[in-house]
């Protein structure tokens, strides 16, 4: 598999739309629901998803007037990289790091730290 880099969050914002979506979708489509969300004019939108493409996150094909674009990269395929990246470039690739930092200011609950170890316990069976 071809390893990407993380992607910066407004083009990630535009995958997200993508992904959510199992079919193709028109420019004009994609920046309705981004204009919504974010209040990004259209031509931004085209430009992202240029960059996109360029990259080989997206494929576009022609449809009419206009193109019809679709995530030409999975997202459980980016998920694991992108994180990888984000741990290595903001705690040394610690996640232990990443855990204190969650936690500063005791933001995770009883809840929350359950969840974590239980999922660490299953990590630990599967080795």
């Amino acid at each position: 598999m071809k390893e990407h880099t993380r992607l910066p969050d407004t083009e990630q914002d535009v995958m997200n739309v993508l992904w959510q979506t199992a079919s193709p979708l028109s420019g004009a489509q994609i920046a309705a629901q981004l204009k919504q969300a974010h209040g990004w004019a259209d031509t931004t939108v085209l430009t992202l998803l240029q960059r996109l493409e360029h990259k080989g996150f997206v494929t576009r094909e022609k449809q009419g007037r206009g193109y019809l674009y679709s995530a030409a990269v999975a997202q459980r395929d980016y998920l694991p990289q992108a994180s990888r990246s984000f741990l290595e470039k903001l705690f040394g690739g610690s996640a232990r790091n990443f855990m204190a930092a969650l936690n500063s200011e005791e933001k995770l609950t009883r809840s929350d730290i359950e969840e974590l170890q239980q999922y660490l316990d299953e990590l630990k069976r599967g080795l």
